[in-house]
C-alpha cells in the first residue's frame, strides 16, 4: 500500500508539464544555452506545480477542501480550475517563442483536458491520473511519428508507467476499473482530436 502511495504521488499529473518539458530539453528539440534551459525549466515548475500546490494547500487550510487526495468530486472543483488558470498563464508565456511550439501544442491539450475534467466532476469521479498518462501519451505518440527515434522511447516508457499507475490507483482503491480506462482514453482521445482539428 505504501508503494501504491508513492507511486500515485509521483504520478501525479501536477508533474506532466515539468516532465514534457525535460524531455524536449534532453531530446535537443527545444535547446538554448544550459543557463536558459534551466531558466525556463524553473518557470515551468514554478507556474504549473509549485504555485498551483500552494494555492491547494491554501485552499486545504481554509477549509474549501477536505484532502489533498481529493476524493470527493466537489474537492476537485478549485484545484482543477487554479490549474487551468495557471496553465493558461504558461500558454501565452511560451506562446510568444516559437521554438517551443511542440510544448504549447501540449499545454493547450492539457488545458482542454483539464477542462473537461472540470465539467465531468460535476457528474463523475473520473480518474485525473490516468487522464494525465492518456494526454502525455499521446503527445509523446504524435511526437514518435514525427520522428520515431527520438521519441519511440519515451512513447513506450509512457505506456509502461501509465499501467503502474493505474495499477497503484486501483490497489489504494481510489478507482474504479472504469474511472480509470474512462480517464485514459478521454485523455489521449482529445490530443488526438485537437491535433487533427489544428490541421484545418
Amino acid at each position: 500500500m505504501k508503494t501504491a502511495k508513492i507511486i500515485s504521488i509521483i504520478g501525479h499529473p501536477i508533474f506532466h508539464p515539468t516532465w514534457m518539458m525535460i524531455l524536449l530539453l534532453l531530446s535537443g528539440i527545444t535547446r538554448f544555452t544550459p543557463g536558459n534551459d534551466l531558466t525556463f525549466l524553473t518557470i515551468t515548475f514554478s507556474l504549473t506545480c509549485l504555485l498551483p500546490a500552494l494555492v491547494i494547500v491554501m485552499l486545504k487550510k481554509w477549509h474549501f477542501i477536505e484532502s489533498y487526495e481529493m476524493d470527493e468530486r466537489d474537492d476537485r472543483l478549485g484545484p482543477l480550475f487554479i490549474m487551468v488558470l495557471f496553465l493558461f498563464v504558461t500558454l501565452r508565456f511560451f506562446n510568444k517563442m516559437p521554438l517551443f511550439s511542440i510544448y504549447n501544442f501540449y499545454l493547450t491539450t492539457v488545458i482542454v483536458t483539464t477542462i473537461l475534467a472540470f465539467i465531468i466532476t460535476f457528474f463523475w469521479k473520473i480518474s485525473l491520473h490516468a487522464l494525465g498518462w492518456g494526454c502525455l501519451t499521446a503527445c509523446l505518440f504524435l511526437m514518435t511519428t514525427i520522428s520515431i527515434r527520438l521519441y519511440l522511447l519515451y512513447f513506450i516508457g509512457s505506456i509502461v508507467i501509465s499501467g503502474i499507475v493505474a495499477a497503484a490507483r486501483l490497489k489504494l482503491k481510489s478507482h474504479s476499473n472504469a474511472q480509470i480506462y474512462s480517464g485514459f482514453a478521454m485523455g489521449f482521445a482529445t490530443v488526438i482530436i485537437v491535433f487533427f482539428l489544428t490541421l484545418f
